[in-house]
């Protein structure tokens, strides 16, 4: 088991701006960098600090004060781009974009963000940025206000849309590259959740290693340890007592599905009435439904669709054997899942690819299963041994679990954030 940190008692009652330049952005979401924002939020709040979130809306800023209720909120005064004629010149010039079909710079929203910080920042002992694409307001009125600057790196964003097949390309590429390199650059500190993406802002970005702390997502371990009637769920899920293979996640083609249900076909061969229960929903639902199709695989798949984030425990209580089947990405995979975290939480025997995070959080044969990325013969022969073992998967999920407790609840990585906003304060 990796050694456990020593708790340290930091800096108390801070003010903090967590800021967010990017448009677009649903708060009420309960996926992806929400989850973690939401989740990162609330513990500061847990542990004596105070936290707006400032996000652009439009063309306003809003703050909230708490994301459980998000009319509660407030408009950041702005200076030029607040004013009617800045509106008509930024109207008239956007029309001109679209028609000449030039790309998006964010160029009027980063100018409106940095107003509206260099106006909010004095209030605050801490501007904490959750980077977006194209976002440097937040790093340039930090510079202006000396106000200490953490920047949270979930991803190489231009690294992440080549992997998705979606490059980007041309000037817009050159302006983005230019505002990461300048937001690293202003940065304090640099928070990612994962080594792989410390190593990429090193090694392809020139970025001190000194500064980059890695800190994983995390989990409400409570929440997952609630107790459960799983006979009353599997009724109302059709599940009867068939051994439940599980997968919780928004549907992603680098999500692995196809090679899940792959390892679903084999591993009924031998054991036929073994279910599997997807829960969640995404982009790449209408290639797993065509999947399911082509493997004749109807009446063993149950789709949930979304579910809230509370639903996922009960959920989750009732699988045998849960998933991470991450197949072989191009690039190495730079994320920290939560499902993972969520599984251990929930006592639950583990089956993931050594990709990535993954292979630093899961230690084969002793909280976990590793798989070779891709690989459905292996993927089908380590959820049939599990289904077949209930000894094997105790074992595992009480492990996991444990190790849930002490190392990846989200009161660990706020303590840990907290060190990493002392660090940036004893910077200025």
């Amino acid at each position: 088991m990796p050694p456990t940190e020593t708790a340290v008692s930091p800096t108390t009652g801070l003010r903090v701006a967590y800021v967010m330049q990017n448009v677009g952005v649903d708060l009420a979401a309960e996926v992806g960098q929400m989850m973690l924002i939401r989740q990162t939020i609330q513990g500061l709040v847990q542990r004596g600090h105070t936290v707006d979130l400032l996000n652009l809306q439009g063309r306003e800023v809003v703050a909230y004060a708490d994301l459980a209720d998000l009319a509660r909120q407030r408009r950041v005064p702005l200076g030029v781009s607040g004013l009617r004629p800045y509106h008509l010149s930024e109207g008239g010039l956007r029309r001109l974009h679209g028609l000449l079909k030039l790309p998006y710079l964010a160029g009027f929203d980063s100018r409106r963000f940095y107003e509206a910080c260099v106006r909010a920042l004095p209030h605050y002992q801490i501007c904490h940025e959750y980077a977006g694409l194209l976002s440097v307001g937040a790093a340039y009125a930090s510079q202006k206000t000396n106000t200490p600057y953490v920047l949270t790196v979930d991803a190489d964003l231009l690294l992440e849309a080549e992997v998705l097949d979606t490059p980007i390309t041309g000037l817009r590429r050159q302006v983005a590259r230019w505002a990461a390199r300048k937001s690293y650059q202003l940065a304090d500190q640099i928070v990612t959740v994962s080594t792989q993406t410390k190593e990429n802002l090193v090694q392809n970005w020139g970025v001190a290693a000194a500064k980059i702390n890695v800190i994983p997502n995390g989990v409400d371990v409570a929440l997952f340890q609630q107790p459960v009637d799983t006979a009353v769920l599997r009724a109302e899920l059709g599940l009867g007592d068939a051994p439940v293979l599980m997968f919780v996640g928004g549907f992603q083609m680098w999500h692995g599905l196809d090679k899940l249900l792959e390892a679903l076909a084999a591993i009924r061969r031998t054991l036929p009435e073994t279910r599997l229960l997807l829960v969640g929903d995404g982009p790449a639902r209408p290639f797993v439904e065509q999947t399911i199709r082509r493997l004749n695989l109807e009446r063993f798949v149950t789709i949930t669709g979304f579910v809230p984030h509370a639903r996922i425990p009960q959920l989750l209580a009732v699988a045998d054997v849960v998933t991470v089947p991450y197949p072989q990405l191009p690039q190495e995979m730079w994320f920290s899942p939560l499902k993972l975290y969520e599984y251990m939480a929930a006592s639950k025997a583990i089956v993931a690819s050594a990709a990535g995070q993954i292979k630093n959080v899961i230690r084969h044969d002793e909280n976990g299963l590793l798989v070779t990325p891709g690989d459905v013969a292996e993927l089908a022969q380590a959820c049939r041994h599990l289904l077949q073992n209930a000894a094997e998967r105790q074992r595992l999920g009480c492990q996991a679990q444990h190790e849930a407790e002490t190392e990846h609840g989200w009161s660990r990585q706020v303590e840990r954030l907290e060190r990493v906003y002392e660090a940036a304060l004893r910077s200025r």
